[in-house]
């Protein structure tokens, strides 16, 4: 948290899409974080792999059988996400990709999913997660991730 500002968090890209498919298990959580930001009880911030991740979620919502969206929905939600402000943070560092390998390595996680866990633990910063996978395995060891489905309400 700045002295003059919200505090901030993390999101991955399960809790962005989240926010456009409403019939996703804790959808609605995953909106009242979106609802929060917009009220500016607190600020978000993500990997800079975030919409490229995006970007690759959405056609396969396109894809399930009934479809989640159309392709016309899946781009007007590529358009609106992208120009959402978040603060980018850079992945391209040596020191961050090392540690999200470790993480990765020694939970049995995918490194690009481990990238938050580490600029986690870098910034000291919550991150939310609709990820159950990733959750279940580094909950017990990582005290800043969070499960999207115990998102509560912030703004008054």
């Amino acid at each position: 948290m700045t002295p003059s500002g919200p505090p901030e968090v993390l999101v991955d890209a399960s809790v962005v899409v989240k926010w456009e498919l409403s019939s996703e298990a804790f959808a609605a959580e995953a909106r009242e974080l979106l609802e929060d930001w917009n009220h500016g009880v607190i600020r978000v911030g993500t990997s800079d792999q975030l919409p490229l991740e995006v970007t690759s979620a959405l056609p396969s919502a396109c894809r399930k059988h009934p479809p989640r969206l159309t392709r016309q929905q899946s781009l007007q939600a590529l358009g609106w996400i992208t120009l959402l402000p978040f603060r980018y943070r850079p992945t391209r560092r040596r020191r961050l990709l090392r540690r999200a390998f470790v993480i990765a390595h020694r939970f049995n996680q995918r490194v690009y999913d481990c990238v938050y866990v580490a600029l986690a633990e870098e910034e000291g910063l919550e991150f939310w997660t609709g990820d159950q996978r990733l959750f279940n395995a580094l909950s017990s060891s990582c005290p800043l991730i969070r499960w999207i489905g115990g998102y509560v309400r912030r703004r008054p």
